[in-house]
């Protein structure tokens, strides 16, 4: 029991540091291309967070499996080919459950294959961990990544159009002005980054704080 206590609470911790305390996004800036570019409506969000999902698990897993047994410099080739294939099933997947996704989303669809999060947690971590570790970072960082693209989204779109998940005719609009355009979301991504760093300082001073009251 004590044993399952301890896998648990360590999975949550891997959880976690993917979705806010190491976001790759916000601290680690990987993956920043489709959110500053493409997340500029609801709609665009989900569908790159679905895809960003289907993709990353399963090239996660594999190559928690397979990572070890390639030399580190033929790696990166290994996990864009397989992101390349697991792409198929993905974007068929997020197609059904949201039809015209991959069409309107153009290029940022396929360009998800090569997103620099999945690349580095693929390559980097999933090798050198096991299967439970790599599952929760891989969902853990997929959530991460949802949650950063539909806030910007949803900020430009409400700031855009009062509202969220109107009609989209593809990824960039004619009125949009400049809320549209990647500077405007690297703005939110630099402020998102900001508050995250705050939370960890926050957290770091709390458990230096306990450590000086033990001793």
């Amino acid at each position: 029991m004590k044993n399952k206590r301890i896998l648990f609470r360590e999975t949550g911790t891997i959880f976690l540091n993917g979705v806010l305390y190491k976001n790759p996004l916000l601290v680690g800036a990987l993956g920043l291309y489709p959110v500053v570019a493409a997340g500029y409506n609801m709609k665009n969000a989900v569908e790159l967070s679905l895809l960003f999902l289907f993709i990353s698990v399963p090239t996660a897993l594999l190559f928690c499996l397979i990572g070890e047994m390639m030399p580190l410099w033929i790696r990166p080739g290994f996990v864009l080919t397989a992101a390349a294939l697991f792409y198929l099933p993905g974007s068929w997947l997020t197609e059904k459950i949201l039809p015209g996704s991959i069409t309107a989303l153009s290029m940022f669809a396929s360009l998800m294959i090569c997103n620099s999060v999945i690349l580095s947690r693929a390559n980097d971590y999933a090798p050198t961990h096991i299967g439970w570790a790599v599952a929760a970072d891989a969902v853990g960082c997929s959530i991460g990544f949802s949650l950063v693209i539909c806030l910007i989204a949803a900020i430009r779109e409400l700031w855009l159009k009062g509202g969220i998940w109107h009609a989209n005719t593809g990824v960039y609009g004619t009125a949009d002005a400049g809320v549209s355009l990647p500077f405007f979301g690297f703005i939110l991504v630099a402020f998102l980054a900001a508050f995250v760093q705050w939370i960890n300082e926050k957290r770091s001073n709390k458990t230096a704080k306990r450590k000086v009251t033990r001793a």
